[in-house]
């Protein structure tokens, strides 16, 4: 065992020193973090109950002098998914996942004449699409990307992603990407005739400190509804405003839709604002207050006899314990879990912890 050991510590000393070597040879970036977070429900719901769970991302960057760039990113997840016991439909926790160890990214990217680019590889849709920075604060997963299309159809989204090929056009205050990716991220394939193409765009506009995005998408695979009929595709649209007030206010809003006679979720709409330095001499703190909504289409009320609408309502505060280290306490109310009209409202408080190096 302590041989096994010493060879494990040597290997990764090895791992270390090429890297370090590599990253002074070659214009090399290395990242790391971790977050971890104790979820607690303590009333309502499906179940209380509590879970600790979390996710160590590991990534490189190579810069290349042709103008290309080579990106991987491994994660190392843990834990329990909190929204198994509590019965939520859009996800506590945006960093739960049953799985352990993923290749969430590997691609490549050629940018040419400043202002186009192309990427192909495993990429992380929301990496890019229906980014809100401002809704980023909260650790509910609607804020990070709309439950109107990850509770429909399957996407190359955290912590699983698949194959996909992303041309972007940017200037200084506008930009336009589209991107078209395999229809299930889960099958390691493209295959067109059982799971379809995952198509999505996105066009920003950029006002000194503010961003107006606009966004549409199409999934080609069948749908099956929820009466149980088949489409032969799947679509919706969003949009985004991060509203810079002054330096210490900021506002989003999110808001998405899909037909409603063929998804479970049929609108989603998510609001905030968040605060620097509610409290004196606490300028890198950041207080936020949002709701996320997502509207049940009639058909799902119908086959579940469910409410309108799953709403959720987050109370955060990220503290800044040092430049790479902040603890991140966070109430959620949750109203209708999953839409079940016999459930309290749940209660969940959270603890998150997060550094990076």
């Amino acid at each position: 065992m302590r041989l096994k050991l010493v060879q494990y510590v040597f290997t990764a000393l090895l791992v270390i020193s090429a890297s370090i070597t590599w990253a002074e040879a070659y214009d090399m970036t290395i990242g790391a973090s971790y977050t971890g977070e104790s979820v607690s429900n303590v009333r309502g719901g499906q179940a209380t109950g509590s879970a600790f769970l979390g996710t160590a991302d590991v990534s490189v960057q190579l810069d290349l002098p042709s103008g290309g760039v080579w990106f991987a990113e491994v994660l190392f997840n843990h834990g329990q998914n909190p929204s198994d016991f509590i019965g939520d439909i859009q996800g506590v926790s945006n960093i739960a996942d049953n799985a352990g160890v993923r290749l969430l990214q590997f691609w490549y990217q050629h940018t040419w004449h400043e202002k186009h680019s192309l990427t192909i590889g495993w990429h992380d849709l929301n990496s890019e699409f229906y980014v809100s920075g401002h809704a980023s604060l909260f650790t509910h997963s609607s804020f990070s990307i709309g439950p109107e299309i990850t509770g429909n159809v399957p996407t190359s989204s955290w912590p699983e992603t698949g194959l996909g090929v992303r041309f972007e056009r940017r200037n200084e205050h506008h930009y336009y990407h589209l991107e078209v990716y395999g229809g299930n991220p889960a099958s390691n394939a493209v295959d067109i005739a059982n799971d379809g193409l995952m198509w999505i765009a996105e066009t920003a506009h950029l006002v000194e400190d503010s961003t107006y995005k606009l966004g549409v998408w199409l999934h080609t695979a069948d749908k099956t509804a929820p009466d149980g009929q088949v489409y032969s595709k799947d679509y919706g649209a969003y949009m985004i405003l991060d509203y810079v007030v002054d330096d210490t206010w900021g506002l989003f809003l999110q808001a998405g839709t899909t037909p409603q006679d063929r998804n479970d979720i049929a609108s989603y709409i998510g609001l905030g604002l968040h605060v620097h330095g509610v409290f004196a001499g606490r300028g890198d703190d950041v207080f936020g207050i949002a709701m996320a909504r997502a509207g049940f289409s009639p058909l799902y009320q119908s086959a579940h006899n469910s409410a309108f609408a799953e709403t959720v309502v987050e109370v955060t505060y990220d503290i800044a314990v040092t430049e790479h280290v902040s603890v991140h306490p966070a109430y959620q109310w949750i109203q209708y879990p999953s839409g079940d009209k016999t459930l309290a409202a749940a209660n969940v408080v959270i603890l998150r912890f997060e550094m990076d190096i």
